[in-house]
């Protein structure tokens, strides 16, 4: 039998920061994020996926789940930016949101702030780091959907139509 691979795309705007960046990278600004998913493996021989390493919309299902719920028109974070800080101080429910991102799983928590909906990382929102963040978020949802059968090999984040990062399960291991 012969690997396969697929790749499914998804797009969501979101807001993001660097906080210690030098140039205008370091202001609250957006991106249209185009986020590719591509997975390998066998082709399934019976069942619903028959002839499929995974069913395109189960990975859209995914990704919509693990990325675009959480994060589209939304700010997304790094937990230790300065600007938390004031969120802190805007907001009673500060020490509840960080309890609670706190005893998350995988290191994120959806909240409404000040700055509306914000989507918190233990990184900051380089593509680098939200290709990474992603890929441990879908790797599992992959495993899951394909009854362990496919294999979350990469996740592409362009951040403009001309500059991405690639994310691939080689470089988590």
């Amino acid at each position: 039998m012969s690997q396969h691979w697929i790749t499914r795309k998804i797009e969501i705007d979101a807001g993001h920061r660097i906080p210690d960046h030098r140039s205008k990278c370091k202001n609250v600004h957006g991106h249209r994020y185009v986020i590719e998913a591509t997975c390998s493996g066998e082709l399934f021989t019976e069942g619903e996926q028959q002839g499929m390493v995974l069913d395109f919309g189960f990975l859209k299902e995914e990704m919509v789940r693990e990325i675009d719920d959480p994060c589209d028109h939304g700010m997304i974070l790094y937990r230790k930016d300065p600007l938390v800080a004031r969120i802190k101080n805007s907001r009673a429910s500060y020490d509840t949101m960080m309890s609670a991102f706190d005893n998350q799983r995988i290191g994120w928590y959806p909240t409404i702030t000040v700055l509306g909906k914000t989507y918190f990382i233990d990184s900051v929102p380089t593509a680098e780091n939200l290709a990474a963040h992603w890929f441990v978020r879908m790797n599992g949802a992959v495993k899951r959907r394909s009854q362990q059968q496919a294999t979350l090999e990469r996740i592409k984040v362009f951040e403009t139509p001309n500059c991405w990062a690639v994310v691939d399960k080689d470089s988590l291991t």
